[in-house]
């Protein structure tokens, strides 16, 4: 069965959620929940008949995990993260006024903790729409970063790790360079050149890619 992977920007930050379907298969997966993602995509989910059965979160920053807390209650899914990243989760409210000062109009419903089912830790493998996903923990960005890789797709959904040219901040709270650095050569640049990365923000690449021209990510060597 092909997956087939449809790319939704969401939210202030425009941050990509992804629904992951297969043909012939009622059951779909969701990675990050950014602002919007309850009412956007769970219509189109119901839309179509289709089941939610995981909701895969790449790390805890707001806007990754806004809407989680509702996509959770409309459907009853699993969510998956690392605990590295417990507190952003599962105690969102301590980070508040951070985001409000940035975004006045937040309001009280867009910092709900979600309570996750699965920590999950590196290397770890995910049984998902009739595919092994594996788990790589990359911190730098967000201490509890996670890309999930599907070596039969071909694809890595990474998060804010890396993008497009560019990789993820480090002068956030708990975010740090030479750790991110690290994560990107151990985790990201030893998976297949063919993988496509599929980001947490901008549009998609491939290792290869990333490894030829990615300014702030050189190979190591």
């Amino acid at each position: 069965m092909s997956l087939r992977v449809e790319s939704v920007c969401l939210g202030p930050f425009e941050t990509n959620a992804y629904l992951l379907t297969t043909e012939g298969s009622s059951e779909c997966v969701l990675v990050d929940a950014p602002k919007g993602a309850a009412g956007n995509l769970l219509e189109e989910i119901r839309s179509r008949g289709l089941r939610l059965t995981h909701l895969l979160l790449t790390h805890g920053h707001w806007d990754h995990m806004c809407d989680a807390a509702a996509v959770k209650e409309a459907t009853g899914c699993q969510v998956l993260a690392h605990r590295d990243d417990q507190v952003l989760i599962e105690e969102i409210e301590r980070v508040r006024a951070r985001y409000q000062a940035m975004i006045p109009w937040l309001t009280d419903r867009d910092f709900r903790g979600c309570k996750v089912d699965r920590w999950l830790a590196d290397g770890e493998r995910v049984e998902l729409l009739g595919r092994a996903f594996e788990t790589r923990h990359v911190p730098g960005h967000c201490p509890g970063s996670l890309l999930f890789w599907s070596p039969a797709d071909r694809l890595a959904l990474v998060g804010d790790a890396i993008f497009q040219g560019s990789v993820g901040r480090t002068d956030l709270p708990n975010g740090d360079w030479p750790t991110l650095l690290a994560s990107i050569r151990a985790r990201v640049y030893t998976l297949p050149d063919d993988t496509h990365l599929l980001p947490g923000h901008g549009d998609p690449t491939t290792v290869g890619a990333e490894k030829a021209g990615n300014p702030y990510a050189k190979p190591a060597g």
